[in-house]
């Protein structure tokens, strides 16, 4: 099944924005002026943001008929 470029982009431009963000959170959080108690938060956030975020997309996107 062959797609067109638009098409990929709305099915997976949303991951890959996840992506982007779940490492800008984590190259933040391995600043080293950071404190202890945000490097925690920031690691915790971007596992969660790629935990949570993709499956939900995909869920999203497959009630949205993206698929």
């Amino acid at each position: 099944m062959s797609r067109s470029l638009p098409s990929l982009l709305v099915l997976f431009g949303p991951l890959f924005l996840l992506g982007f963000g779940a490492g800008a959170l984590r190259a933040l959080a391995s600043r080293p002026a950071i404190s202890d108690r945000r490097r925690r938060a920031l690691q915790a956030a971007w596992v969660l943001l790629l935990l949570v975020g993709a499956p939900l997309w995909l869920f999203l996107a497959a009630a949205l008929g993206v698929f």
